[in-house]
C-alpha cells in the first residue's frame, strides 16, 4: 500500500511540475502581401476588365488596402489601366497589369483579343500543388476563348521558374520535385501565358510516440511554416511545446516554435527567417517543464 501511495504521490507531483508553464515563445510575424484578382482575364479590343486588390498584414490578416496604389500596364499599346484598376484593351496581345503600394506588388495577366477564335486565357489547375521530394505529377491545363469556349487541339509549352526546385517537361507538363522550397510553373499556348501555378516541395513526417498524425514544413507566401495535419492529436499533458530538432528524442540545440495550445487538428506556425527548410530533421512535441518527449515526426533527410 505504501508503494502504491508513493507512486500516486510522485505522479501527482510530476503532473503538477508539468503544469508550471514557462513563458511562451513570441509568435513569428509573417510578411505583408498584396493579392490581385483575377490573376488572368481577357477582353476584346475596346473592351474593359476590372481588377481588385486584397491586402494581408504581417499577421496574415485581411486588412484595408493602403492608400496610394499605383496601377500600370506593361505595354500601353495593347492595354492601359486607370488608377481604379480598370483596364481597357487597344490591340491584340497580352500584358501584365501591376498594382504597387507600400513596397508591395501584385501582378495579373490581361489578354486582348480581336475575335472569339483566339486563345484568351490559359488556366492551370490546381493553382497550388504540394509535392514531396522526387515525386512527379501532371497538372491540368485548358485554353479558352474570350467567351469561355474551350479550345481543343492546342499545343502547350511549359516552363518552371526554378528547375532546381520543380523541373517541368516543356511539352508534357509533367513536374518532378527536385529540391525543397517553392516555385512556379506556367503554360503557354499561341503566345498566351497562364497565371503561375505554385509548386510547394514540402518535408513531411508522421508522429510516433504519444502523438499521432502528420507534420510538414513548407514555404508559403515567402515564409517557412510548420504545420500539423487535420489528423494530428495525442497527449493532453500540460505545457507542451513544438520544437524543430536534429534529435528525435530531445531538444538539445533545437529551436522552440510555439506552445501547443490546441491539442488536435490542423495548426500552423511561422518559423524564424534564419531557419532553412532543411536545417532540422525532426518535429518534437515536448513537455518543457518536465523535459519529456510526447511525440516525434521524422521529416527525413
Amino acid at each position: 500500500m505504501k508503494q502504491v501511495a508513493l507512486f500516486l504521490c510522485l505522479a501527482f507531483l510530476l503532473g503538477t511540475s508539468c503544469r508550471k508553464k514557462t513563458e511562451d515563445v513570441a509568435p513569428i510575424a509573417g510578411k505583408a502581401r498584396l493579392e490581385i484578382s483575377p490573376t488572368a482575364v481577357s477582353t476584346n479590343i475596346a473592351g474593359t476588365a476590372s481588377f481588385t486588390l486584397k491586402y494581408f498584414d504581417e499577421n496574415e490578416q485581411l486588412a484595408q488596402v493602403p492608400t496610394g496604389v499605383q496601377w500600370e500596364s506593361s505595354n500601353t499599346a495593347i492595354a492601359t489601366v486607370n488608377q481604379s484598376g480598370v483596364a481597357t484593351g487597344f490591340n491584340s496581345g497580352q500584358v501584365q497589369i501591376r498594382a504597387k503600394v507600400s513596397g508591395l506588388e501584385a501582378v495579373a495577366l490581361l489578354t486582348v483579343v480581336a475575335n472569339d477564335n483566339q486563345v484568351a486565357t490559359v488556366t492551370i489547375t490546381p493553382a497550388v500543388q504540394e509535392l514531396t521530394l522526387n515525386a512527379t505529377i501532371g497538372l491540368a491545363v485548358v485554353a479558352r476563348t474570350n467567351s469561355g469556349i474551350i479550345l481543343t487541339g492546342k499545343t502547350f509549352t511549359w516552363q518552371s521558374a526554378n528547375p532546381a526546385i520543380a523541373e517541368v517537361n516543356p511539352t508534357t507538363g509533367n513536374i518532378t520535385a527536385k529540391g525543397y522550397g517553392t516555385t512556379t510553373v506556367t503554360a503557354t499556348a499561341d503566345g498566351i501565358q497562364s497565371a503561375p501555378a505554385e509548386i510547394q516541395v514540402i518535408r513531411t513526417g508522421t508522429f510516433t510516440g504519444n502523438s499521432f498524425g502528420t507534420a510538414k514544413l513548407k514555404i508559403e507566401n515567402g515564409v517557412l511554416k510548420l504545420q500539423t495535419g487535420s489528423n494530428f492529436g495525442g497527449s493532453n499533458a500540460p505545457d507542451l511545446r513544438m520544437y524543430l530538432s536534429n534529435s528525435g528524442n530531445g531538444t538539445t540545440n533545437a529551436i522552440e516554435i510555439a506552445t501547443l495550445t490546441q491539442r488536435t487538428g490542423a495548426q500552423s506556425w511561422n518559423i524564424p527567417s534564419n531557419v532553412n527548410i532543411t536545417s532540422y530533421r525532426y518535429v518534437v512535441v515536448w513537455c518543457k517543464q518536465f523535459s519529456a518527449n510526447y511525440g516525434t515526426a521524422d521529416l527525413g533527410q
